[in-house]
This record gives C-alpha cells, structure tokens and sequence, in this order.
C-alpha cells in the first residue's frame, strides 16, 4: 500500500510538472516554405520568448499557464497557436499587404527590415525591369530612383551611361557608382582615357549585366547607406542580385523569352521657308537663315552647290553643271537615320530545395542602332547555386561569361557648325541647310575617296562619308566569379567568407579613313587618316570576412551587428599604337600608315599599367525598440597603396600604405 501511495504521488508530480512547463519546437516559415530569421516567438501571457534562427528554427520553454504561441516578424500578420498534445508547432506566416515596411538587401548584401536602415534605398524588381526593353541595366534605373540621373553618353546602341547618385563629389568628374553583384563588386568603368571631343564612346561595362537574369537592384544613395564600403562607395551603390544568387523554396522551373523592339530617332523640328545663307541672303553657308525659297531672286540663278564637282557626277548628276533653284528637302535629316531594332532571347533555368539550388542561364541580344554601322551584340551565360552540407554549412557560387561586341561611327562633341575634336556625325548633320539633298547627292569621290559636301571651300565632311569611313570599336571578353562559405557559428551568430574575381578583356579601335575635312588645330593630322587599337585587361579580386549577429535583448530590444575585413585588388594593363599618314585609302592595318608610335593624336600614352590594392575593416550595429525606433552606427577603416616608385601590392610584406578617412 506505501508503494502504490508513493506511486501515486510521483506520477501526481510528474504530471503536475508536465502540466507546469513544456519545451515546445518547430520551425517559422513564409508562403514559399522558406525559413523566416528573426521572427518572434512568445508564449502569450508571459515574459517568455525567443527568436527563430538562420533556418527559422526555434526552442522555447513555455511557462506553466500559458496555452498559447505568439509568432510574429515585421511585414507579415502575427498568428496565435493554441497548444495542443504535440510539442512541435510549425506555422507559416503570411505576408501583410497593408504594412508598407519589407525586407530588403542592404550593404554587403546584408538584408534588413527597410524602416530599421535609416536611409533611403529604392528597390527595382524583376518585374520592373522587364517592363522596360532596355540592352543596358542602367538606363533600366532611369525614372526608378528619385534623385538619381542617368544619361546616356550618346543615345546611340551600346554607348556609355554617366550615373550621378549623390551628386558631383570630385573634381574629375567621375561620378560612376560602386556596382555590387552578388555580393562582390566588378568593375563598370568605361576603359576610355582620350578626350571626349574626340568620340568617346566606350560602353560603360555596366552594359555586360544581363537584365534577363537579375532578380532585383537596389539602389543606395546616402552616406550611411555607403559608408561600409568606405572610399569605393563615396558616389553611392547599386546592388544587383541575380536570379543565380536569390536561391529560394522548393521548386524547378524554365522559362524562354523572346523580344524584340524597334528603335527611332528622336530628331528637332526643322523649318521648310529659309534656305541657305545668313541674314536674307543666299550663300554656301553651315546655315538656314538665307533668303526665302519663294523669294523670286534664287529662281535659277545660283550655281549648284556642287559645281565644282560636275566633271565627277557628268553621267548621274547633269543637273550639277546648270542653274540651281533652291528647294526645300524636308526629310534630308530624317532620311540620314534607319529604324533600328533589338531582338533578345533568354533561357532560364532551376531548381532549388531545402539541400539549395542550382540555376542557369543563357541570353543573346541583337541591336542595330538607328545609325548605320552601330551595332550590339552581347551572349551571357551564367551558371550557379548553393548546396547546404549541413545545418550549420552552407555553400555558393556562381560563374558568368560575358562577350560584348560594339561599333559605332564616330560621335564627338560639337558646338554646331562643326565637331571640336573627332569627327562627328551629329556635329555635321543637324546644321546642314534645308536645300541641301543630303540623302540624294554624292558623299564621296569616286577616285580619291574622300569626302564631299556642299562647301566650296571644302572645310566640313559630309555625315554620310563619316558613317562609313570612321568608327569605334569595342570586343570584350569577361568572366566574373563568386563564391561564399557560410558557418552558423550559433542560432545568432554566422559567419561568411566571400570571393570574388572579375576580370575581363577588351580591345578597342578607332579610326578615320584620309580624306575628311574640318578639324581643328590639335587635331589636324585627323584629315591624312588615323588608326588607334588598345588592348585592355582589367581584374579585380575581392575577399570579404563577415561576422553577423542577431539577437533579441529583451522582449522589446533587438540588436543586429555586423563586423568584418575586406580586401580588394585592382589591375589594369593597357597596350596600344596609334598609326598616322594612311597611304592606301580604306586599308585599316598599321602597315598602311606612314608613322606610328605609343601615343594618341593628343599625345597620351596608349602604355601603362595600374594597379590599386584596398584593405578595409567595418562594423554595423543596430539597436531596435519594439520595431518603431532604431540606432544606426557604421564606422570603416580603408588603408589604400600608395603609387610610389617602389610600390608593392599590399598581399606582400612591406607595402608602403597611407591612410584614407
């Protein structure tokens, strides 16, 4: 009977202890299945309460008294769960659409609750992007981001774009932001160091990004925004995360798209009542303030603008050797351009799981400019994904390959009349007088080859001849990597490694064939004919350390802080000669020319190597209050090499450093 008694009285106790506590598990996830970080779980009533971890899991010891969870997380409807004979309660949370906070990708790729940043940051989703057919990712970003200014440098196909995010912050005029890819950043620049006036139109190689493959861009613009990538973020960032590198749920997908789009000039609205001349008058002028076509006086009585040339044209052009009456050609400008076109494929392919995922993709574009001889294509294959090995350990990489070939005529700057460098097709264009029948009288001479126009002194190159006998040329061949290791060091705190290789090369060429007209002094030696090739290759290698923690204070005090190392190589080797003089008309090889040597027509060496090596170390702390108040702090460190005589890569022991505030 003692025994039974005791029985009783410990099976009493234990129930009673069961009854008073329990140790409840799961795991909070969203729609897709994906394990949500940092989500709140409190048993109602209480004090008691934890957050899930990196994979949504949680472990809460729940009070005697309280029957009941509380999940919640920032952008999605809090969920009560009655507890019942199970100990494992998984929920899946949905996403509020009235809350106008989310989550979005931050500096180093960190994501964060977007009220708790402190600074602005505009989101451009893959919807958004597909809305506008656009062959560069920059110009996608035109009208997204309030504040920013994006322009094109030529509105031509594949022409460089000029990016101002916060403003003009230095005295060389470079204003191009730090593009982030995944993570790692690459290398946009425009590998054109010789005067604008001459033609530059180098595409900023922001243009070898495929828009088909990129999930989102977020767009940083202040300085707390930046601030964690020290001097390399001082004009702002713009952080694009692939389809490769978003992973996601459990799913396998392909898609195949096809566009295409047809592609106008925009032209000024031109007069059809004054001819040629200035001031009333009629003459063989770079104007169109002459005398009025109906004015009885030009009836006849001017001799034709290209008189000059009638022995040449005795068989097509007769009319060249009798009277001229000046007529109105209202479409000479309009009949200069073509309708261009642009035609893209894209394949897109997947699946991922809980174990990760793996993605690629492949797109090839096709552009014609709405100029003749201004092509684009571009060929993108990407290849990439993230295995879980365990738990705690994590994965990934992606590899692109990228071959971008451009050719353009020649475009430089003008001040009307004529170019103030290079030649230019608009330069010589837009002036040209309402008489004139651009489209429908010779532009070149049939025995030299070179350039004729309506000038009897001959001093300006028809736009026609330059769009066949000048040009720019860009071939690029890049490959860019990533690759990251990520270790849950605890249920708060991870750790990441991250690699990051870019490295592409390009040649470049520009050329006039002898025979054009019209340049000013410095570069005079335009007009006997000049050939320019560079060969570029530029690299950059990346590595990233990170130590992220998460963690919930107090029921109502959150802190998130991120610490962590970076160091970054640049390289740049170029190699070029510049031939002038050319002997044979039409044949662009540096035999052909009479001199050449390692310098362009301003004399700038086409021969030279960069090399710039940063190491950096940062830190991030936030501090939340019950999810309406927030402290920010980020502070970073940059060390930079310095370009000495004796200058060694920091990898090195005894690298001369200086400091970078």
């Amino acid at each position: 009977m003692k025994r039974l008694s005791l029985s009783l009285v410990v099976f009493f106790a234990t129930l009673g202890f069961v009854l008073a506590q329990r140790t409840i598990t799961g795991k909070v996830s969203d729609a897709k299945g994906e394990g949500i970080i940092g989500a709140n779980v409190l048993a109602k009533g209480t004090t008691a309460g934890v957050a899930t971890d990196v994979e949504g899991n949680y472990r809460l010891e729940v009070p005697a008294g309280s029957s009941t969870l509380v999940i919640s997380y920032v952008g999605f409807n809090s969920q009560e769960i009655a507890l019942g004979a199970s100990n494992v309660v998984d929920v899946n949370l949905i996403e509020n659409a009235n809350v106008l906070t989310d989550v979005v990708v931050t500096a180093l790729g960190i994501k964060r609750d977007r009220k708790a940043l402190g600074y602005a940051s505009t989101t451009v989703g893959a919807a958004q992007i597909a809305e506008k057919p656009e062959t560069d990712v920059a110009r996608i970003l035109a009208g997204k981001s309030p504040g920013v200014n994006i322009v094109s440098s030529a509105g031509i196909a594949g022409s460089g774009t000029k990016i101002n995010i916060r403003g003009v912050s230095t005295i060389s005029g470079n204003s191009q932001p730090l593009w982030i890819v995944d993570g790692i950043p690459v290398n946009t620049a425009a590998n054109e160091k010789n005067d604008f006036k001459d033609g530059n139109v180098t595409p900023t190689r922001n243009l070898d990004l495929d828009p088909n493959n990129i999930e989102s861009i977020n767009i940083l613009r202040g300085l707390s925004a930046t601030v964690l990538y020290g001097s390399q973020g001082r004009n702002g960032v713009i952080l694009v995360t692939t389809k490769t590198g978003s992973g996601g749920g459990d799913k396998t997908y392909a898609t195949l798209s096809q566009s295409y789009n047809t592609i106008e000039a925009f032209i000024p609205e031109f007069q059809n009542k004054w001819g040629n001349g200035f001031d009333g008058d009629y003459g063989e002028f770079f104007s169109n303030w002459g005398s009025p076509f109906e004015n009885p006086g030009l009836k006849k009585a001017k001799a034709h603008p290209y008189a000059e040339h009638k022995a040449l044209f005795a068989t097509d052009h007769p009319e060249f050797a009798t009277p001229y009456e000046p007529t109105a050609q209202p479409n000479n400008i309009s009949d200069f351009f073509r309708k261009g076109q642009s035609m893209t494929t894209s394949f897109n392919a997947g699946v991922s799981s809980t174990m990760g995922s793996f993605n690629v993709s492949f797109s090839r574009l096709g552009e014609t400019g709405y100029l003749l001889n201004n092509e684009l294509t571009r060929n993108n294959l990407t290849i990439g994904g993230i295995v879980k090995l365990s738990k705690k350990l994590s994965i990934g990489a992606n590899f692109s390959y990228v071959k971008t070939d451009f050719k353009t005529p020649t475009v430089g700057a003008g001040t009307g009349s004529n170019s103030e460098g290079g030649p230019s097709v608009f330069a010589n264009l837009f002036y040209t007088p309402r008489n004139i029948d651009l489209m429908g009288w010779p532009y070149q001479n049939p025995i030299t080859g070179a350039s004729l126009y309506y000038r009897n002194n001959n001093s300006i190159t028809n736009p026609r001849w330059l769009l066949e006998n000048s040009g720019q040329t860009s071939n690029v061949n890049r490959f860019f990597t990533t690759a990251n290791v990520n270790y849950d060091l605890a249920s708060w705190l991870k750790a990441t490694y991250r690699l990051g290789i870019d490295t592409y090369s390009e040649q470049q060429s520009y050329f006039v064939n002898k025979g054009s007209v019209g340049y000013v002094t410095a570069v005079a030696a335009l007009a006997n004919g000049l050939y320019r090739t560079t060969t570029g290759t530029n690299t950059i290698y990346d590595h990233s350390f990170l130590l992220t923690a998460t963690k919930n204070i107090t029921d109502d005090i959150d802190l998130s802080v991120l610490v962590g190392t970076n160091a970054r190589q640049d390289n740049y080797i170029q190699e070029g000669i510049s031939s002038q003089n050319q002997v044979v008309f039409g044949l662009l090889e540096h035999r052909n020319f009479i001199t050449s040597n390692s310098r362009d027509i301003r004399l700038n060496n086409l021969n030279y190597r960069e090399r710039r090596n940063i190491l950096g170390a940062f830190a991030d702390a936030t501090i939340g209050y019950k999810g309406a108040v927030y402290l920010n702090l980020k502070a970073r460190n940059d060390w930079a090499s310095t370009h000495e005589k004796d200058f060694r890569s920091l990898l090195y022991p005894g690298a001369t450093l200086s400091f970078i505030p």
